[in-house]
């Protein structure tokens, strides 16, 4: 789980009383005042009496995560500690007693905070600038995985190729593989392994001076513990019972320069299989060009098969952009496939049992004669192990 230490923090009470610290029955850390009790789920210590005098308490808190409002989400701390650690004290927490702390770095910055964010010179204001920004990830002692929340990322465009020539992100040190990323992906998310003690390090290169880009991305790191932590091989995770999975570039606006697919990608999107359920649904999402991954799509659309079943390829016909779901059957008509691969301009609904829950995605370094691709938009519902879907669907 995110690394949380126990903080004292001195505030002003009425009258004079004593406090008493030590551990109840179960194993929690209790403070006793005169009419109050705060309770912690850690390690059990004793601590002796001691007085609080006239006009002063003591009270503890967890550097437990807080609302700072605005979209923000900082880390409760002593203003006195906030400050130090030139965080911005941007509400109150725990009662008032504490500081809900943000930390922000940019270009040439570091840490080993969480709730870091990681963002654009100016942030909210775009970045024009034509030079490269890196920020370094240092690891904390019981970390074992980072997550980076892409809460805004806009980049430029790929070239007609599906590379990223002009902006590219990039993320290095780590023991995970993450792709080259660029366009727009916000709202995104990845997860980076770290290998040893190294620090990883993500950087954003800028070639142009003429794009208007902005970035801020959240930076958590997971304990080797955390029961949500992603698991080896999965770049992104998602735990809910249904949800959208979208590829990287994958958005509204119309394509541009031939392509919003972004080439040489190859990575796992895992979802969390929840109690009670054992198999998952994947199903194209309502937009008409939630599945375009191979081929000419502005041909389909033309022709008005885009985003049907009609539109799709699978098996031997999938060779260079596809995604790969492990065992799939047909929901039409509860049919198993002798395929697992998925291309073309179009998605069949199907069902898979097969464990963990992942759908793999694979681009080659070739994205010229795909025209039009836009990259997928694919939603999941976990299925009842008695076999009917989420909400009785």
């Amino acid at each position: 789980m995110i690394s949380t230490r126990l903080q004292f923090s001195l505030g002003f009470l009425v009258g004079a009383f004593f406090v008493f610290s030590g551990s109840d029955s179960g194993g929690n850390n209790v403070i006793l005042g005169r009419n109050s009790v705060i309770s912690s789920n850690r390690t059990s210590r004793q601590f002796p009496f001691f007085p609080v005098f006239w006009g002063v308490g003591l009270v503890r808190f967890l550097n437990d995560e807080c609302d700072a409002g605005n979209g923000f989400v900082g880390t409760c701390y002593t203003r006195k500690e906030c400050n130090y650690l030139g965080g911005s004290n941007i509400a109150y927490c725990a009662n008032h007693a504490g500081a809900c702390c943000v930390f922000q770095e940019t270009c040439g910055g570091s840490s080993d905070l969480n709730n870091t964010y990681f963002v654009s010179p100016g942030f909210p204001s775009t970045y024009t600038g034509g030079s490269s920004c890196v920020f370094t990830i240092v690891k904390q002692e019981d970390a074992c995985q980072v997550r980076l929340d892409f809460l805004t990322l806009n980049l430029a465009q790929p070239n007609s190729n599906g590379t990223c020539n002009t902006d590219a992100l990039v993320v290095t040190g780590g023991a995970s593989i993450v792709p080259v990323l660029c366009g727009e992906n916000s709202g995104q998310h990845i997860y980076v392994d770290f290998n040893g003690n190294t620090s990883i390090t993500v950087s954003i290169f800028v070639r142009s001076s003429t794009v208007s880009r902005s970035w801020n991305i959240r930076v958590r790191q997971i304990n080797c513990n955390c029961p949500w932590r992603a698991p080896a091989g999965c770049l992104q995770w998602y735990e809910s019972l249904s949800g959208t999975v979208r590829s990287f570039n994958y958005g509204s606006s119309s394509v541009l320069n031939g392509t919003r697919q972004l080439a040489n990608m190859n990575y796992g999107v895992c979802v969390a299989m929840a109690p009670g359920y054992c198999g998952i649904e994947w199903s194209q999402s309502s937009d008409t060009y939630g599945f375009s991954v191979t081929g000419d799509t502005f041909t389909a659309v033309g022709d008005g098969t885009v985003g049907t079943t009609s539109a799709s390829l699978t098996g031997d016909d999938c060779t260079t952009d596809f995604v790969v779901i492990p065992a799939p059957i047909l929901e039409s008509n509860n049919t198993p496939l002798n395929t697992d691969r998925f291309c073309g301009n179009g998605f069949p609904t199907v069902i898979s049992y097969s464990k963990q829950f992942v759908l793999t995605v694979v681009t080659n370094g070739n994205e010229v004669n795909d025209t039009g691709n836009r990259g997928f938009s694919l939603s999941f519902s976990q299925v009842l192990c008695d076999g009917s879907l989420l909400f009785g669907k």
